[in-house]
């Protein structure tokens, strides 16, 4: 027997996924494992939609055998059914919404989505199976979206919810009827229940959070408590509320969060409930209101995350200059590392500070030879790691101090400059004043938000899971880890991408030792570069040190030193590239934004980090207009501006060939290759690989027609590997004459066995062009036999002519797969002596098949017998 179920208390969302979920298992049999609220209730009873639902009392539970869950996967909010989960052959499958957790459910089937309403996922399944939906169906499956999502105003609705309810309007859903449920009046009971709430509730502030919890009791049961929480929540300026309501032998807690610092769903998991971070709730059995408040309470102060200090928004490690340094040094050292202040040590103990304007000064008066500590100032203020940010906010704003050291035992372990600050004060001034029902048209930036929820809900838990243990090693070690890379830039932009990249401020190899011996897994360190591999059964990630890095000179490769995640997050190229998650336990998921990565993520823009990038590292505007092809950006007119100056002024021929080679390898690889070297081309950067290339009509047409060679390839032959870059390299050059060839691919220092392919290719697609007109089967087979792969694509890529593709189809299809089945063992049990002869009818064996003149073995055996008689 099949059971569709959902959570107790079903609301729409439940409602409309049990529904949708009956269309996939059309014998199932529909059961609540506990009661609906109201308002669903009240739909059925009005709504004329036929569901049949079965009673939990006439069920035999033990006559289950595949349960579907919907909406829910936590075995304590499905009642009764938690029963037979270790039942013998049960088979279960979960569709759901909510983020991962760790006592969850687990089903032979799961269909877990990051989206607003657990009924968008069915309605993107209906419609990508193209299931017919009657309009009282698109209407029920509407009001699971509108009521998940708050009318798709809810911070967790996310664009496959605006899409979905656009196909359930196209299909007939009635907004009215949503509005009418979705929007209503408050009954009498509810609204003396509101006045009580309001009236009872207190107010706690736990680690800067505003929290409200309202209790009160009722001898019946009230339906739609959630709906108060909401309401008060618009009344209420606090972070978060919980509802803490008696109702005949159970406490029911019904949270709402307006904070990314506190999780209701990560709370309320400790009593047995479940939910999103902003929207979440519980069920408490055995326990009286006051003793229900006091474990909130408890677990709130767990789960919030303490108030900061000066170590929580340092910069470190800080770069410093020896007591005896000469004026001269400190400045080159200044520019090289792009810093405006230094730390002056003696004896690696702090001494003063010395800023630029002072060294400057000094050598304008001739002093470059002088000492720094006969110039820089001595008794500044310092504070400690511990040191309440509050503290340091009134010593830098009340003294104008933009620079202070972070000092512990006499030694500078970090620093706090006024950006460092300002982003502080910014941040605590965003959680000051959260967005309010009166200001929801008014967009806040989400500086310093927390991704934990995003991180659970995108990555497998073992991901998940290795990267809080990442972090808890870090701190164990006195180090700080982050998370940083692709897999922060594609989280944000809604995308999963799990090539994880880990950053320690300390030891990276130290680190990556130490978490690989947890794990009991290898590990292969760079001691040289302070980099490490570590290799997992199911994950082989890299681990780094927090580096800075300077160049010498213009294109050449830079030196890297050890520094802060700040200072490493700058060396990168781009401002989307230069996120990062803190994974340390007491800011695990605090999202790090120096560069303002976020903006440009929600603006689509590829922007430069500083004004030299293009001239440090040249290829950086080949991967712009990798990212701008990839991601779908554009490219700021600021960043354009510099690549053009770096082309005006010939940067691009410092650059090695071969790094411009990995460069055009991706381009071809992780973009649209014809947009990608049309942008090459409106750059003026193809003249740098060979002046003789342009984007020709023939040049768009060979670029089009690998791209859907290839596609009709990887359908076909997905098991073979192939290089598809080199077919694009093959028709970038294939205008150019022989010479010019050669000469680029010499200038991008293509690997010789390369090379050669490539310029063979160019030559032998055009022969075989010529030996493919009108030509027969077996034509067809020894023009192309003695091609390999690569070159056999790119001529059916460049071929014109009609039947000349279908000539090299036949032949990658079915004509290279043609062999005789006779061998020669066979040939010598036939009475042949081996020799010359044996390959005389193994060729004409092959002829007479590619002829269709034979079929089989046993005719070939025959037509070896009547044409090489045994002498």
């Amino acid at each position: 027997m099949d059971v569709i179920t959902t959570h107790l208390n079903a609301d729409f969302d439940a409602l409309a996924s049990m529904a949708a979920a009956r269309k996939y298992y059309p014998d199932a049999i529909i059961v609540f494992p506990g009661s609906q609220e109201k308002n669903v209730r009240d739909f059925l009873e009005k709504s004329h939609i036929t569901l049949e639902f079965r009673k939990l009392k006439d069920i035999n539970l033990q006559e289950v055998t595949r349960l579907i869950l919907v909406d829910v996967k936590s075995p304590s909010r499905i009642g009764k059914f938690s029963e037979i989960l270790g039942k013998e052959g049960l088979i279960i499958h979960i569709f759901d919404h909510h983020p991962l957790a760790a006592k969850d459910i687990k089903g032979d089937k799961e269909i877990i989505e990051n989206v607003g309403a657990t009924t968008t996922i069915f309605t993107e399944m209906i419609r990508k199976d193209k299931i017919r939906l009657s309009p009282v169906e698109a209407t029920l499956l509407m009001l699971g979206i509108y009521e998940e999502t708050g009318s798709l105003i809810f911070p967790s609705t996310t664009v496959r919810d605006l899409t979905a309810a656009a196909f359930l309007l196209k299909k007939g859903a009635n907004l009215k009827i949503v509005s009418g449920f979705i929007t209503r009046e408050l009954g009498p009971e509810e609204i003396d229940l509101l006045n009580e709430l309001i009236q009872a509730a207190r107010g706690y502030v736990i680690h800067d959070m505003r929290i409200k919890i309202a209790r009160a009791s009722r001898e019946t049961y009230i339906g739609d408590i959630a709906f108060l929480a909401h309401k008060i929540l618009e009344i209420e300026e606090v972070d978060a509320i919980f509802l803490v309501v008696m109702m005949k032998d159970r406490v029911q807690v019904i949270a709402r969060s307006h904070t990314p610092e506190v999780d209701v769903s990560e709370v309320l998991h400790e009593i047995g409930g479940g939910g999103h971070p902003q929207a979440a709730s519980a069920v408490v059995r055995d326990m009286s209101l006051e003793e229900t408040e006091s474990r909130l309470l408890s677990i709130l102060e767990k789960k919030i995350h303490p108030s900061k200090t000066a170590k929580d928004i340092m910069t470190s490690p800080v770069k410093t200059i020896p007591w005896n340094t000469t004026i001269k040094t400190a400045e080159k050292t200044m520019t090289k590392y792009g810093v405006n202040v230094l730390p002056v040590l003696k004896k690696d103990i702090f001494y003063g500070l010395i800023s630029r304007e002072v060294v400057e000064k000094a050598l304008f008066h001739g002093f470059d030879k002088s000492r720094v500590a006969e110039f820089c100032t001595t008794g500044v203020p310092t504070v400690k790691p511990s040191t309440a940010l509050n503290i340091v906010e009134s010593l830098m704003i009340e003294q104008n101090r933009r620079f202070m050291p972070v000092v512990e035992g006499n030694k500078i372990t970090g620093a706090i400059t006024r950006t460092d600050l300002l982003r502080s004060l910014y941040e605590s001034l965003l959680r000051k004043n959260r967005i309010s029902a009166r200001e929801k048209l008014t967009e806040k930036p989400s500086i310093g938000k927390n991704l934990s929820s995003a991180l659970k809900s995108r990555f497998p838990p073992e991901i998940f899971n290795l990267l809080k243990l990442s972090g808890e090693v870090a701190g164990d070690l006195g180090f700080s880890a982050y998370l940083v890379g692709g897999s922060v830039r594609d989280l944000l932009r809604g995308e999963t991408n799990f090539d994880i990249d880990i950053v320690i401020e300390g030891n990276g190899i130290t680190f990556a030792q130490a978490l690989a011996e947890k794990l009991n897994v290898k590990v292969k360190s760079h001691k040289r570069f302070g980099t490490a591999v570590v290799i997992t059964d199911f994950l082989k990630f890299d681990v780094a040190t927090a580096r800075t890095e300077y160049y010498e000179s213009p294109a050449a490769l830079p030196r890297v030193e050890i520094s802060s995640i700040k200072k490493d997050l700058y060396r990168r190229d781009f401002t989307i590239n230069t996120l990062a998650i803190k994974l340390d336990p007491g800011d695990f998921g605090k999202l790090i934004d120096f560069f303002g990565g976020q903006k440009d993520i929600k603006e689509k823009t590829i922007r430069i980090l500083h004004n030299l990038s293009f001239i440090e590292d040249p290829t950086r505007a080949f991967r712009a207009i990798r990212f701008s092809e990839r991601f779908g950006f554009k490219i700021s007119k600021h960043t354009i501006n510099l690549i053009k100056t770096a082309v005006r002024i010939n940067l691009f021929d410092k650059l090695s060939g071969s790094r411009m080679y990995d460069e055009l390898n991706l381009l071809f690889t992780e973009t649209e290759p014809l947009k990608a070297v049309k942008r090459l081309a409106e750059l003026d950067l193809l003249k740098f690989i060979h002046h003789g290339l342009a984007v020709t009509k023939t040049l768009e047409e060979t670029f089009k027609a690998i791209q859907e060679t290839y596609a009709w390839f990887k359908l076909l032959f997905f098991e073979e590997e192939l290089n598809k870059s080199h077919l694009f390299l093959m028709a970038l050059l294939n205008e150019l004459t022989p010479r010019e060839r050669s000469e680029a691919l010499q200038r991008l220092f293509v690997p010789p066995a390369a090379r050669k392919e490539i310029l063979d290719a160019i030559e032998q697609s055009e022969k075989a062009l010529t030996g493919l007109q009108k030509a027969s089967q077996k034509e067809i087979y020894h023009t192309l036999f003695p091609l390999n792969l690569p070159t056999i694509l790119f001529t059916m890529a460049r071929a014109g002519d009609e039947e000349q593709k279908k000539a090299i189809s036949l032949y990658l299809t079915e004509l290279r797969k043609i062999r005789p089945e006779l061998r020669g063992k066979d040939l010598k049990n036939m009475g042949y002596t081996p020799g010359p002869l044996f390959k005389k009818i193994l060729v004409s064996l092959l002829e007479a098949r590619l002829e269709r003149k034979i079929k089989s073995r046993e005719e070939e055996i025959e037509f070896v017998k009547n044409n090489f008689p045994v002498q």
